[in-house]
């Protein structure tokens, strides 16, 4: 029951708002009205004890504390009070000395227990006695402690102007400590706390964890007898397993796997197997993929097909150290040029340890043809209803593994029905289009209907810009270069990506809308996905050593870029097998007029804009696969102590631009394949055809 009082702040503790979740003109309301109502509100977390946000889960109130610099320890009521019990001597001798205080240290005392009061509105002495701490308790403990409450008991307040109850609004407690103590050691400051807070463990952190957990061997066992599916009992109402989640139970009984048997001799005996040379950057120990030839086809791909089942998983599992690990080894296994015969080829190569060579003994074992191998732990993957549900989700464009998640495990969803029925008004406009038209984007693109694609962009680029056509395929035309899988080589495509250029860089800046909207109002694009004009507002520089706002690039990019849906607006009508279009079929409906629908397939497209002074850059980042992309960036940080993105590059020690495409020394050669050429020289990682980057 809220207490009806005049609703106030003033005597609040200083408190911060959590930006997760929260628009910026949402933000700055919040911060208006908690100002109005004489809150004590700080731009600095550590400053405040009290965090208001948008969030529900104590894990992520914890991550969102230390994102603030702030590492705390979890704190629950019970311990509080279990605490408040170890300190009471100390705070009989704080009373003691406070009453032979002056007047004025009582008064500022007194304001002090009243903003500590205003965490528990209703703290009457009954309250109070429930959690076993008194008001000057509670005073003592508010020095160290921070409570995370959801932004809806602010909203609730401010809206009703009443002091509603707290307690059902707080979704983390915690104590505040200097850091993270060393595994195995304790600091002083931290003993007490670890000694009251029970160790977190992975399943203490979802809704159904129970507070009581089994001491004994016993009631573990009926534990887990009580999770396992009773027959007769629906699977929706039964506990549900966690795909990667190895502290719930499985849904039915699976026998143990079998441990495969491996010794040192296998890595190490050759005397059978005339082992390869190996190549040159395997003997240099290279671990950087940009610096070798990766082809499209790999001589091992079908044990390569079980390891990118592996990483597939450790994906869906948000296991990043894994998925990077499986990445490296993956990229090594493309590159190396023989057909693997022995564990002892793979403990070569850079990147690649026991733990592969043990995957490729198992496989290389398991049957006399390479179609009859395979691993056991990708049989069990292949078999996992959980995963198949996950990697359906996680298909969808727009939706990534975490809320791929989420959909199946928070909210119950198993097919993409399921979604549609359930769940459509919570997914973002994006991820609508992308459940829309999974099919239809799950089908490959053809090298024509690319070309085409690309060819009708630039088109459009001309007209926006009334090139005349005497200038088409000179140095005064707009350049469209064809990137991705395309230039890699691949028959079919995901998606299309083309990069618009100009020798000129005032017909490149702010391009992208122009050319978005002639698209469009010919009916080539249905929907705008995402569009991005930072590079224009910030005058097409290249990307400042830190971005900061809305000025940053987005991930791996920071260029000016649509990302679109496509449809070919030609198509003959059913009826009569005449050709008709979109815009013709449109304007009937318009006129009330039957109608047909365009049945072309609805295709994903990205069109990026670079001006020329680093149109290398740009084609050198949007061509390569991204394992070879993302050693392309750790090579320029670690090994020249660069910044690459596609949008150029810059010393990160003085922030200064690089230009390693221009021509030079007798080079007069301008063309976007000379820059990108010139480019992976000047970086050091030397020249590889398109063909040659397929790192997977």
């Amino acid at each position: 029951m809220a207490i009806e009082r005049p609703f106030s702040l003033a005597t609040f503790p200083p408190f911060f708002i959590l930006a997760a979740h929260i628009s910026g003109d949402e933000l700055h309301d919040i911060e208006t009205e908690c100002h109005s109502s004489g809150g004590q509100f700080t731009y600095d977390p550590k400053e405040a004890r009290i965090f208001f946000g948008r969030i529900t889960q104590s894990k992520r109130a914890a991550f969102e504390l230390r994102s603030k610099g702030l590492v705390t320890t979890p704190v629950d009521l019970v311990q509080l009070s279990e605490l408040a019990e170890n300190t009471m001597s100390l705070t009989d001798s704080r009373k003691r000395k406070r009453t032979a205080s002056s007047s004025s240290s009582e008064s500022d005392t007194d304001s002090s227990v009243e903003r500590t009061k205003s965490l528990h509105p209703r703290s009457s002495k009954k309250a109070t006695e429930k959690h076993g701490i008194d008001e000057d308790i509670q005073l003592l403990q508010l020095a160290d402690k921070v409570f995370v409450l959801k932004l809806e008991w602010l909203e609730k307040s401010l809206r009703d102007r009443l002091s509603h109850p707290i307690e059902p609004y707080i979704v983390y407690t915690g104590k505040v400590i200097d850091k993270l103590p060393a595994e195995g050691k304790l600091t002083s400051t931290t003993r007490k706390a670890a000694l009251l807070t029970p160790k977190p463990s992975k399943s203490s952190f979802d809704p159904d964890y129970k507070k009581t957990k089994p001491s004994s061997i016993l009631s573990r066992a009926q534990a887990d007898s009580a999770a396992t599916p009773q027959k007769g009992q629906p699977l929706a109402v039964q506990p549900r397993r966690r795909f990667g989640d190895k502290s719930a139970h499985p849904l039915t009984q699976q026998s143990a796997p079998k441990l495969m048997r491996t010794t040192t001799s296998e890595f190490e005996d050759t005397s059978s197997v005339t082992l390869p040379e190996p190549p040159e950057w395997a003997e240099n120990n290279n671990i950087y993929s940009c610096q070798r030839s990766t082809p499209l086809n790999p001589v091992n791909v079908p044990f390569l097909s079980q390891l990118y089942k592996i990483k597939e998983a450790r994906v869906l599992t948000l296991d990043e150290i894994g998925v990077r690990a499986y990445s490296t080894s993956i990229a090594a296994l493309s590159a190396y040029p023989h057909i693997l015969r022995s564990p002892a080829e793979i403990l070569r190569l850079p990147g690649c340890d026991t733990k592969i060579a043990a995957l490729f003994s198992e496989w290389h074992s398991s049957g006399d043809e390479d179609p009859e191998r395979s691993i056991a732990i990708v049989r069990e993957l292949d078999a996992d209803p959980n995963l198949h549900i996950l990697r359906l989700f996680f298909g969808i464009w727009g939706i990534g593994a975490e809320t791929a998640r989420k959909l199946y495990f928070e909210r119950g969803f198993k097919d993409l029905d399921d979604i549609i029925e359930f769940g459509w008004h919570d997914l973002t406009r994006v991820q609508q289009i992308g459940l829309k038209y999974y099919e239809e984007f799950e089908q490959g693109i053809d090298r024509q209907e690319v070309e085409e694609i690309a060819r009708l962009t630039r088109h459009h680029a001309r007209k926006c810009r009334g090139l005349p056509d005497d200038v088409n395929d000179t140095h005064e035309d707009i350049e469209a270069v064809i990137v991705g899988g395309y230039r890699r080589g691949k028959d079919k495509c995901g998606d299309v990506d083309v990069v618009l250029s100009h020798r000129d860089e005032e017909v490149t800046e702010n391009l992208i809308g122009d050319v978005i909207s002639s698209l469009e109002e010919e009916g080539w694009i249905t929907h705008l996905l995402i569009l991005y004009t930072a590079h224009s507002q910030r005058g097409q520089a290249t990307l400042p050593f830190k971005a900061e706002g809305h000025h940053a690039g987005h991930g791996f990019d920071s260029l000016d870029k649509a990302l679109v849906v496509w449809q070919d607006i030609h198509f003959n009508h059913p009826e009569t097998d005449l050709p008709t279009t979109t815009v013709k079929e449109a304007e009937k409906a318009s006129r009330g007029e039957p109608a047909v629908k365009n049945p072309n397939p609805h295709r994903r497209v990205d069109i990026i804009i670079t001006p020329w002074r680093t149109v290398g850059s740009a084609v050198l980042g949007w061509s390569g696969a991204t394992t070879f992309e993302r050693d392309i960036r750790r090579w320029c940080k670690r090994e020249k102590a660069w910044k690459y993105d596609s949008s150029g590059v810059r010393d990160r020690a003085t922030g200064r631009v690089i230009d390693l495409e221009s021509p030079r020394d007798g080079d007069t050669e301008d063309t976007w394949q000379a820059r990108e050429r010139r480019l992976m020289e000047g970086l050091g990682i030397g020249w590889r055809e398109p063909h040659d980057r397929c790192t997977g």
